[in-house]
């Protein structure tokens, strides 16, 4: 006589439920990570790409006009070029570059890693363009502004980088090129100099007020 087998009813145990859910949450992390390093890796190439742009441009607006594009600054005091929409900044391009030849279709390029954060200042939101001799004829005293000229050149252009910060507060990190090799996100800006330097700068020489 055959003995009739139990039914049994299908589904998942607890602990498989637990194991599969577990399995999901990895996956979703590394998911995670693949895709904003990718986007990290995204932003830098765009910040490399529109650095190589606006250096080229300096380089011709200084061929035609025998002196560098202007920089926004406050110690010029002269709203036509210190103020973007009336609002004062310091330390970005100028609409020299853009008006009323235009060298490059966009003066005003914002650094893609602080152009969505509205709470920042907005001329932290562009890049940074620095003119060093006039930082220095504007500067006499400081210590810092000759030895950048004799590094960088007498232009850079700047951006935060992914750290998002521009002054780390030790060594006067302002200065510490952006290095990859450190990892994804790590200390540094990314600088592009009319002396396209790429190596650590001698930071004991670029200390002090700028």
């Amino acid at each position: 006589m055959q003995i009739p087998m139990l039914n049994r009813r299908g589904g998942f145990t607890l602990v498989e439920l637990l194991i599969t859910l577990g399995i999901i949450l990895i996956l979703s992390s590394i998911a995670l990570d693949n895709y904003a390093s990718a986007s990290l890796r995204a932003r830098i190439t765009r910040v490399r790409a529109e650095h190589r742009i606006l250096s080229q441009a300096i380089e011709v607006y200084r061929v035609d006009h025998n002196q560098l594009p202007r920089m926004a600054n406050s110690f010029y005091g002269d709203p036509a070029f210190d103020t973007i929409g009336g609002i004062p900044v310091s330390g970005v391009m100028t609409h020299c570059l853009s008006t009323p030849v235009a060298y490059v279709t966009n003066a005003y390029l914002m650094d893609p890693f602080m152009e969505k954060r509205e709470s920042a200042p907005l001329d932290e939101r562009f890049y940074t363009y620095q003119v060093i001799p006039a930082s220095i004829q504007k500067n006499p005293k400081s210590k810092f502004w000759p030895n950048a000229l004799d590094y960088y050149g007498e232009w850079r252009i700047g951006s935060v980088g992914p750290d998002l910060i521009f002054d780390h507060k030790f060594a006067n990190s302002a200065q510490l090129p952006y290095d990859p090799t450190n990892g994804i996100v790590s200390f540094g800006n990314i600088w592009t100099s009319q002396k396209a330097r790429t190596d650590c700068p001698p930071v004991p020489l670029l200390l002090g007020s700028h």
